[in-house]
């Protein structure tokens, strides 16, 4: 076998009654998987400054005001719609190919435990909307109790529970005897591979 390379049935007997046939792929690095999120969030900000940059114009050119909240309001619309269209495309791409940008770029893609494309479900709403929504009612709960009941800052906590679930999954994506898998792979049933060129 080669540096990754894996056995994904040896190593994970819980998942052998899932397929009948082996499935042997290699693995997504920690760094591949890495760099492609670093890209997406590279990408997001791109996105959004190019929506900021575009309201400014459509400010300044087509409703030529100086008001600041025509400035805000509009920053907001032109970001959203921005973000909004370069979500759809993440989506679908994701979606069809198990590939954000960033993964494409990188050469990995997420596959479920069975070899198949996840799809929307596995691809985007479980591993990024259901996935996110769990964070979020967690870190709410979390910080409600930390704050409230053991004053801790409220910032502080805010701050230690973003990071932390973050960094659980990046700790996890260098555990080879779970094949890498991370959070997100186990909510959805997935884990991310070399896609074949």
């Amino acid at each position: 076998m080669s540096n990754i390379e894996e056995n994904f049935s040896t190593n994970n007997h819980q998942y052998d009654h899932i397929t009948d046939r082996e499935m042997e792929v290699e693995l997504a690095s920690p760094w591949n998987r890495i760099s492609a999120y670093i890209i997406n969030s590279l990408l997001l900000t791109l996105v959004a400054l190019i929506g900021f940059i575009l309201s400014l114009i459509f400010v300044k050119f087509v409703l030529r005001s100086e008001s600041e909240n025509i400035i805000v309001i509009s920053s907001i619309i032109c970001i959203s719609i921005t973000l909004l269209i370069y979500a759809i495309f993440q989506f679908i791409q994701m979606s069809k190919t198990g590939q954000s940008f960033g993964k494409r770029l990188m050469g990995i893609k997420v596959i479920g435990l069975d070899g198949q494309n996840p799809g929307f479900v596995g691809t985007v709403l479980l591993r990024e909307g259901v996935f996110n929504i769990i964070d979020k009612i967690i870190s709410v709960i979390v910080v409600y109790i930390f704050v409230h009941l053991f004053n801790f800052p409220e910032i502080a906590t805010e701050l230690l529970l973003t990071y932390l679930l973050p960094f659980i999954c990046l700790i996890m994506l260098f555990r080879k005897s779970t094949n890498q898998r991370t959070l997100q792979d186990y909510l959805a049933r997935t884990i991310v591979i070399k896609a074949e060129k």
